[in-house]
């Protein structure tokens, strides 16, 4: 097994490991922002069974044991702490190491150093309500760190499945999900990644080949080679010919129409020793899920993304998004966005009004909002921003401070 020590930005994606003699593993979470501050809150009613003016959720852990709730209205242009909410309970945690959810109504967080998945259903109020069976136990020897890996556990698009990877023991953990919520291992699981040590994952848009990133000894937040599998309808891995493709890519995800990969290396100056100012896009071959680059790849940057996030829908244009640090690891950098092009797979760069800067961003399913986790260090909050038709970013509402750091997921309303 391999062992992971690492300790990351000190303005706010800050990180430390915390040795557990009794097992001899590494546990990890936010050392910085374990405050005591109190979400925002107010400004949204809610009755009838539903918050009417709800946008979309967002749900973040708090390692004292609850998951927070919180509101967006783009009608209002507030994002609050949802309204009559009851914070749903686990055990007082590291932060988890992951968060997502599936079917747009059923919300899922890993624990590995509680060794538990828990699950709830997501109401039209954005209330929480335990899944039956859960928490339920799972198996993990290295806890990914937050902002390190984004995507150490995720869903296919369909919702259907659900992957975490395991770098200690170099597996990824396949569940099922059942259109009730409830979690089945797929047969086989879990599934050795060879020599892959499997971090952040991302899929095809299509839910057919699920790629996996590696990183090599030197932990520097870089990836070395990407490892793809086919999945079957039932969640069966196996790795397609050709892989690991010999491309240096740390986190990536396709776009909704299947075509394409897009990746970055991860490599910055205050945590690689250089730069790189790139996004890769890749072809997907979609009989066998070959990748190969697409012509002008490399994409030129402004700054060196940290991390990114494509656009779950096509509906208005294919974007993707950057987040980053600046060199010497003390502040962010303003988002970046690109546009894709559905017939070539070639970036064009967006003039965006917005500069809010962040290292990390994702989606709501329906990819109508850009949320956007920052930490000055005393402040952990997170932000939403509507997308606009044409790809702008538009800041709706006020950042909600969160009490603790940790993962968080964004949905749409059930």
């Amino acid at each position: 097994m391999s062992m992971k020590f690492r300790t990351l930005l000190s303005f706010g994606v800050v990180l430390c490991a915390m040795w557990l003699s009794s097992c001899g593993h590494y546990v990890c979470h936010t050392t910085l922002g374990s405050s005591t501050c109190t979400p925002s809150g107010g400004g949204l009613s809610s009755g009838g069974g539903g918050n009417a003016a709800a946008s979309a959720y967002a749900f973040a852990v708090n390692d004292n044991g609850t998951i927070d709730g919180y509101t967006l209205s783009a009608s209002a242009s507030t994002f609050v702490a949802t309204p009559n909410y009851t914070a749903a309970t686990t055990t007082a945690n590291a932060g988890g190491v992951g968060m997502v959810v599936a079917q747009g109504k059923y919300l899922y967080t890993v624990y590995a150093d509680l060794h538990e998945i828990y699950g709830w259903t997501i109401d039209s109020a954005g209330g929480l309500t335990p899944l039956s069976g859960f928490p339920m136990p799972v198996s993990l020897t290295i806890p990914t760190l937050l902002a390190f890996n984004q995507y150490a556990v995720i869903t296919n698009p369909a919702g259907t499945l659900l992957f975490v990877s395991d770098a200690g023991i170099n597996q990824i953990i396949v569940y099922q999900i059942s259109a009730s919520g409830g979690l089945t291992q797929a047969p086989g699981s879990p599934f050795s990644a060879g020599t892959i040590e499997p971090q952040n994952m991302g899929m095809d848009g299509l839910g057919k080949y699920l790629y996996v990133s590696s990183e090599g000894s030197s932990l520097n937040h870089a990836g070395t080679v990407v490892g793809a599998f086919s999945v079957s309808s039932t969640g069966v891995l196996q790795q397609i010919a050709g892989s690991p493709f010999n491309y240096p890519i740390w986190q990536m995800q396709g776009d909704p129409s299947g075509n394409y990969l897009i990746g970055i290396s991860g490599k910055t100056a205050y945590w690689y020793g250089s730069d790189d100012d790139s996004l890769y896009v890749f072809n997907i071959n979609q009989s066998t899920g070959a990748i190969s680059p697409v012509t002008g790849s490399p994409f030129t940057t402004t700054y060196a993304p940290f991390n990114m996030a494509v656009r779950p829908s096509s509906t208005g244009g294919e974007f993707v998004y950057t987040f980053s640090i600046n060199d010497s690891g003390t502040a962010y950098n303003p988002i970046e966005g690109y546009q894709i092009s559905t017939t070539t797979g070639g970036l064009t760069a967006l003039s965006l009004s917005s500069s809010t800067p962040t290292a990390w961003g994702q989606f709501d399913p329906a990819g109508s909002y850009l949320f956007s986790y920052s930490n000055s260090g005393s402040a952990i909050s997170l932000a939403a921003l509507t997308v606009g038709s044409t790809g702008g970013l538009t800041a709706t509402g006020s950042p909600v401070t969160l009490a603790t750091g940790g993962y968080w997921a964004a949905s749409d309303v059930p």
